[in-house]
């Protein structure tokens, strides 16, 4: 009779103690419920903070690569308007090497200002 009081007194701890654990696992269990909740929630905040730098910060490239490529496309035109400068430095060179040469040379600089007089005095002078 001992051993059977033994074993209902084993069987009814046992029994008060998973009782007692289902009950805290309840109580808990909402604890729990509001944690993840406040996990969830710090979470989502996280998201759309990292959602609104990741948009700021396409913004401000997209701005960057418009001013660079603004800035290119006016150092292009600034390059191509020095090389035509350039080209009509090097044909006035040319020229006045041209010139130079026929200047060097006493029989053709009298024959150039031969002609410049006669224009000159066909300009000033009436004909005939």
């Amino acid at each position: 009779m001992e051993i059977i009081l033994l074993i209902a007194v084993v069987i009814l701890a046992i029994g008060l103690g998973l009782f007692i654990l289902v009950i805290k696992k309840r109580l808990d269990s909402p604890k729990n419920d509001q944690s993840l909740l406040l996990l969830q929630n710090q979470m989502n905040e996280i998201v759309r903070t990292l959602d609104y730098k990741l948009g700021e910060s396409t913004t401000i490239m997209q701005r960057q690569f418009d001013q660079s490529s603004r800035i290119i496309r006016e150092i292009t035109a600034e390059l191509t308007r020095v090389g035509e400068g350039q080209k009509q430095v090097v044909d006035i060179a040319r020229q006045l090497e041209n010139l130079q040469d026929i200047l060097k040379n006493p029989k053709q600089r009298g024959v150039l200002g031969e002609y410049y007089l006669e224009a000159v005095m066909k300009n000033v002078l009436p004909p005939g």
